[in-house]
């Protein structure tokens, strides 16, 4: 399954939960795991598990499992294509705020 970005940019599936904060986060980083993730979003493990899922399924995510030692651990990083879509949807906010406060 593939995200369904508009023309003009926007991107309806960062609208809902805090999947547009998740991406801002990942972002910046290369690969960031599930407890910061969680810990800076101020979520629930279900949240995250669930919209990082939608993210996944959408081509905007990549996930990796392993483990530190004897404990599971899940780590998130944008695809490039996840990257290119949430940039376009940023943009487009820019232009919607522009629109409504031209000063």
């Amino acid at each position: 399954m593939t995200g369904h970005a508009q023309a003009d940019g926007r991107e309806p599936i960062f609208e809902t939960g805090p999947r547009l904060a998740l991406c801002a986060l990942l972002q910046g980083a290369e690969w960031v795991d599930f407890a910061t993730a969680r810990d800076m979003l101020g979520v629930s493990d279900s949240a995250i598990s669930k919209h990082s899922r939608t993210l996944e399924e959408a081509g905007y995510l990549e996930v990796r499992k392993g483990s530190v030692g004897r404990k599971p651990r899940t780590w998130f990083q944008l695809t490039p294509h996840g990257r290119d879509v949430l940039r376009a949807h940023l943009d487009w906010l820019a232009k919607l705020r522009h629109a409504l406060d031209p000063n």
